[in-house]
């Protein structure tokens, strides 16, 4: 999409942010000078104190060239769920600590939107999980994850057991805390600090992580792009949860099972270009060489 496309650009923003109120004023007083038209969800509608013009964002998905979320992963996170099947880019401004999904920083804002508004960017598209969970035999919901599905106990549960088959054939039973099913993109979340892989973004892949299993040997599994993953609820002693995105929670019975797929959907994320993923990594990471 050329710079002379981005006529009408949706604003999202997370109100609870320390420097939200004063970047989304910068924002909207930039966008103003370029003759950029403005569409504000409800947050960030409050936010600057014009609850007047707040527009949901499944209305303004339908009209806007571009999403700008200010916020952090989970605001871009909350954002691509609402925005559903939708292909409108998510550009993300970070307030507050560096993100993964975030591309530009918060003091970098009007030099980096120049940049993008004339046409000097990179579209990242990043895949997605489908979930679904099966109840006696027949499906009961499915959700869509950007970063993660994650089936974990409550904080009062004992350990549970599930049965992991791929691609219909069985892999193991694990006796665990927990196991997450993470995108590329989520790899360098959750996944991550339970010991699992780093996958670059637009790998055509899913990495099963278990958590805090009881038999070392039990590591992370790469699916492949067409990989389907199916975990049965054998055994839970307590409440056991479905948690997609840190957005939606379900609750998950003796029994039930959850198939994992790479879904067809994907997420456009705006990054400018020079900036490397591995730079991010580097920073997030505190990756600072040999100290030898």
């Amino acid at each position: 999409m050329s710079a002379a496309q981005f006529k009408s650009v949706g604003v999202a923003a997370h109100i609870g942010k320390p420097e939200s109120r004063d970047r989304l004023a910068e924002l909207l007083g930039f966008l103003d000078e370029q003759g950029v038209a403005v569409q504000l969800d409800p947050e960030a509608a409050g936010l600057i104190g014009r609850p007047q013009d707040a527009r949901p964002l499944t209305e303004i998905r339908k009209s806007a060239d571009l999403l700008i979320v200010l916020g952090g992963d989970g605001t871009i996170l909350r954002v691509a769920r609402e925005l559903g099947e939708t292909p409108t880019p998510i550009l993300g401004v970070n307030v507050g600590s560096l993100g993964f999904l975030t591309s530009i920083r918060a003091e970098e804002l009007r030099p980096a939107l120049t940049e993008i508004l004339r046409g000097d960017y990179n579209l990242s598209e990043r895949h997605t999980l489908s979930a679904t969970i099966h109840r006696g035999g027949k499906p009961m919901e499915t959700h869509r994850a950007l970063n993660d599905a994650v089936i974990s106990r409550s904080a009062f549960s004992r350990i549970v057991r599930l049965r992991l088959l791929l691609d219909g054939e069985l892999l193991t039973e694990y006796v665990c805390d927990g196991m997450i099913f993470a995108t590329a993109t989520g790899s360098t979340a959750y996944s991550l600090s339970a010991g699992g892989p780093i996958l670059m973004p637009e790998t055509r892949a899913f990495v099963v992580t278990p958590i805090c299993p009881h038999a070392l040997s039990n590591r992370s599994i790469i699916a492949g792009r067409t990989g389907v993953a199916r975990c049965v609820v054998v055994s839970a002693a307590g409440e056991l949860l479905l948690t997609v995105d840190g957005q939606v929670q379900l609750r998950l019975q003796v029994g039930d099972e959850v198939d994992v797929r790479r879904s067809s959907k994907t997420v456009r994320l705006v990054t400018r270009r020079g900036h490397s993923y591995f730079e991010i990594l580097r920073q997030k990471l505190k990756w600072s060489g040999a100290n030898v």
